[in-house]
């Protein structure tokens, strides 16, 4: 009987395994996952598939739909120049010794940048002037590829060092076309969508935030550039002239420079400083800076004892030009400026500032330090002699 009973056990036991193992056997359909059968009161999690759902949050994505309506607009620029190098590779030793150099040879010079097309029908192209400063008054091809594999052959309409702002212009029809919003009412935190062509990898995007606002950076030619954006949106060579967007597909910026050896240290030019920038250059062909005739350096602690200056804020005069602005204003070298239009100066790049907003025609108000006495002139501001424009 002790037998039977015990065969009895086993067999019910083996049943109800058998029941069980069936059970969890069966697929883990949505109705079946942590579902009240198992676990009591815990709540149902779907984890099958939902094609439908993934496909509406990706339509609803506001970073996927700015570079919708901005990406097609980014255009990739490659400028080739013929450039005059010596076969030595270093200075010619024999520079003006035969009349012409028969050392030198020409090598191509490649660059390559970005641009946004921001006038369908005119055909114009926004980007930076380092982008195609090499080939301003030379011999050169620049070509603008679109993202839909259009290229085109530019030309130069116009640009500006010192607001490191150009102007191309490409013949093509029906193309897109991106609008420069306004970077007045930027929220520092709020995302920036950088695109471009990083190192020639086209159509590249990276996403941030806008760090900082109306930054002012060093430029190359003087002064410094103002209005700058800073962002953490990764920016690399070849980034340079595309755009900076917010979430809304708004062209808040134009993507410039970086900070070599930092990370999350990218600056654009404010969408705010370029529109009237662009429509000089689209007017005159150039920015019509007005142009004093003199020239400035920052003072010294020996300059400032020897002029009897107190400190050594101010920008020194150091070379007025025969028949210019100032020399017809009595300005002479050796002195000092010490605040202009209303400002004050306390370095040479501050007066650099000064003259790069002001324009031919204007009148500027200057307060300077002659002899250890203060004196105020105004000088007319005129157009810079062609022989002294900045290529």
């Amino acid at each position: 009987m002790k037998q039977a009973g015990l065969i009895a056990l086993c067999f019910i036991a083996g049943l109800v395994g058998a029941m069980i193992a069936n059970d969890l056997a069966k697929p883990m359909t949505t109705n079946n996952i942590l579902s009240n059968d198992y676990f009591g009161n815990v709540p149902v999690v779907n984890t099958s598939p939902a094609d439908s759902s993934l496909s509406a949050s990706k339509t609803n994505n506001p970073v996927i739909s700015a570079v919708k309506r901005v990406g097609p607009a980014v255009v990739n620029i490659d400028t080739l120049v013929m450039k005059r190098q010596s076969v030595f590779g270093f200075g010619d030793p024999f520079d003006n010794f035969f009349g012409e150099d028969p050392f030198l040879r020409l090598v191509p010079d490649k660059g390559q940048g970005s641009g946004i097309i921001i006038d369908s029908v005119k055909g114009y192209v926004l980007t930076n002037d380092h982008v195609v400063h090499d080939c301003v008054g030379q011999k050169a091809e620049i070509k603008v590829s679109l993202p839909n594999k259009q290229v085109y052959q530019a030309t130069i309409i116009g640009s500006d060092p010192q607001y490191d702002i150009a102007v191309l212009k490409i013949e093509g029809k029906n193309l897109p076309t991106a609008k420069l919003s306004s970077s007045d009412d930027l929220i520092i935190g709020e995302p920036a969508i950088a695109i471009g062509n990083p190192f020639g990898y086209r159509n590249t995007v990276t996403v941030g935030v806008v760090s900082a606002v109306d930054r002012s950076i060093p430029s190359d030619y003087g002064g410094n550039l103002e209005g700058m954006i800073q962002t953490d949106a990764a920016i690399n060579p070849g980034n340079s002239g595309g755009p900076l967007c917010d979430v809304d597909g708004n062209v808040i910026g134009m993507n410039t420079m970086i900070i070599k050896g930092a990370e999350g240290l990218g600056f654009a030019i404010g969408a705010s400083v370029i529109k009237p920038v662009v429509d000089e250059i689209i007017k005159f062909g150039r920015v019509k800076h007005g142009w004093c005739g003199m020239q400035f350096a920052d003072l010294s602690e020996r300059w400032a004892n020897q002029l009897g200056l107190s400190s050594t804020n101010g920008a020194l005069v150091y070379q007025v030009f025969n028949g210019g602005p100032a020399e017809q204003a009595g300005i002479k070298p050796g002195d000092v400026v010490l605040e202009a239009d209303g400002e004050k100066i306390n370095h040479a790049s501050d007066m650099q500032d000064i003259l790069r907003k002001a324009r031919v025609g204007e009148q500027l108000p200057l307060k300077l330090s002659r002899k250890g006495k203060n004196v105020n002139i105004k000088i007319q501001l005129v157009d810079i002699p062609e022989q002294l424009q900045v290529r």
